[in-house]
């Protein structure tokens, strides 16, 4: 039955995944001994349980309510789920009885950086806010994109570490895992390079919001672009509103690259046309999720099996974790940075603004992702993404970040194809030959309509659709 995995409750106090940890249970002393300077995250408050508890019942009364008005109470779940690009085969696996995925899953699952609501943490500049929760859920879920972006990029897609071992390797990827975690803690340290603080403050200098004003998707990659350049960081952010990702201006001194592609893809929903699209856009090994939601209520998703994605929710407010001197951390201390119990969203719920990211370490990681949504289009897939070889338009620059000439000569040159719908996504693992197709149409006339004759692709998603953050 759906039902199950659907309404899963994610632990609160849980541990880490059973693939991060060792391989027998850990003492509190054998994790003292192990990181003697780490400090617990206060505990969380009665006010918050009650908060978190009552929005936990929401969630299963909405999700269920949703399963059978869409008839999809009942059905089988599809057996085929791909988690940031990589595929299960779930007709081969033993399911796990409370979660309805097998335990390699839910610790592939558990791996994911879960950013939520924060709370107990030293009041926002020129504010009192002492935590984000009822306005922070995209920037949450913008944070939750990024982390899994640099997760790519420090520990590549399948790592493994144990807490307590001092094998060297072991080691450096715990300290890896922990130093990218903590760029996403709620404090002003110059390593919280992606703190609430610091997103709220570029917020109000980008978007001109007071602090505790709700965000838009496109907002927040604009923010997380611009906190990454005041960084200097290993990682570019790359912005783009309308579809187009413009090659020279990433190519030209290549650095590893988030492309953030902000889209409104429907009107009160997202129009069924991109549904493909969504799909398959989980299924590249670029994928770093998609920040996106439910109306008026962010999620991350993650993944996809069938026709329901799968989500993290930042709704659930933790206290903040302190950080230590030494940047080390017990096993505790992050636990609730993590969520080993899947969830799943019908497409058809979605809110039509959302933001898709794709990691590309480097440029034959580019091109490919290229040559990958191109078949998409050749293969009459609704793609809303496209490249060009040249630079953006002077009017579209504030929009994308790079400069320089073209740094890659051998990059296909631009082609889509006509609109199309499909009613499954199609596995890539070939790369198209060379198209000639030069003067291909990108332009709006070429986009799917509405009913109405409304184009649907154009324009960012505005903050103020967002205006009720459960």
């Amino acid at each position: 039955m759906v039902f199950v995995s659907n309404v899963a409750e994610p632990r609160q106090d849980g541990e880490m995944p059973a693939n991060v940890t060792a391989n027998k249970s850990v003492s509190a002393n054998e994790q003292a001994s192990a990181h003697p300077a780490s400090a617990h995250p206060a505990a969380e408050s009665a006010a918050d349980m009650v908060v978190n508890t009552l929005r936990e019942w929401y969630v299963l009364a909405s999700d269920s309510i949703a399963s059978l008005l869409d008839g999809r109470f009942l059905q089988q779940p599809a057996r085929d789920l791909w988690l940031l690009g990589k595929h299960y085969d779930l007709s081969l696996e033993q399911t796990e009885s409370t979660t309805g995925y097998p335990q390699h899953v839910i610790d592939d699952f558990s791996h994911l950086i879960w950013c939520t609501y924060r709370s107990h943490y030293a009041p926002i500049a020129q504010s009192q806010f002492t935590t984000d929760a009822g306005w922070g859920c995209m920037l949450r879920a913008g944070q939750t994109l990024m982390a899994q972006a640099l997760q790519l990029h420090v520990l590549g897609r399948d790592w493994t570490f144990s807490w307590t071992s001092s094998d060297p390797e072991h080691t450096k990827r715990r300290q890896l895992y922990t130093r990218v975690v903590s760029e996403f803690f709620d404090d002003y340290d110059p390593r919280s390079t992606f703190s609430i603080q610091r997103m709220a403050a570029l917020g109000q200098q980008f978007e001109g919001k007071d602090i505790g004003e709700w965000f838009g998707p496109y907002g927040t990659a604009r923010i997380l672009r611009g906190l990454a350049q005041q960084a200097s960081h290993d990682v570019t952010v790359y912005t783009t509103t309308d579809g187009v990702v413009y090659l020279a201006d990433i190519c030209a001194e290549f650095r590893p690259t988030l492309i953030l592609v902000a889209s409104m893809l429907g009107i009160d929903r997202v129009n069924p046309v991109y549904y493909a699209f969504i799909q398959a856009s989980l299924m590249l090994p670029q994928s770093a999720g998609i920040a996106g939601g439910r109306p008026s209520s962010a999620l991350y998703f993650a993944g996809v099996q069938g026709d329901e994605l799968l989500y993290l929710d930042p709704h659930n407010t933790r206290p903040a974790v302190t950080r230590t001197n030494n940047n080390e951390y017990l096993q505790s201390d992050l636990a609730s940075y993590s969520c080993p119990a899947p969830r799943r969203i019908a497409m058809s719920r979605l809110d039509p603004c959302m933001v898709f990211g794709y990691y590309c370490a480097t440029l034959e990681s580019l091109i490919d992702l290229r040559s990958r949504i191109e078949l998409l289009a050749d293969d009459g897939v609704t793609a809303i993404v496209s490249f060009d070889n040249g630079h953006a338009p002077e009017s579209a620059i504030p929009e994308s970040h790079g400069s320089g000439p073209v740094g890659s000569e051998f990059i296909k040159s631009e082609a889509r194809a006509d609109d199309g719908r499909v009613s499954t996504p199609v596995l890539l693992t070939k790369l198209p030959n060379d198209s000639d197709n030069d003067d291909a149409s990108c332009n709006s006339t070429s986009r799917p309509k509405s009913e109405s004759g409304e184009i649907v692709l154009e324009g960012e998603c505005s903050d103020e659709e967002w205006v009720t953050d459960l």
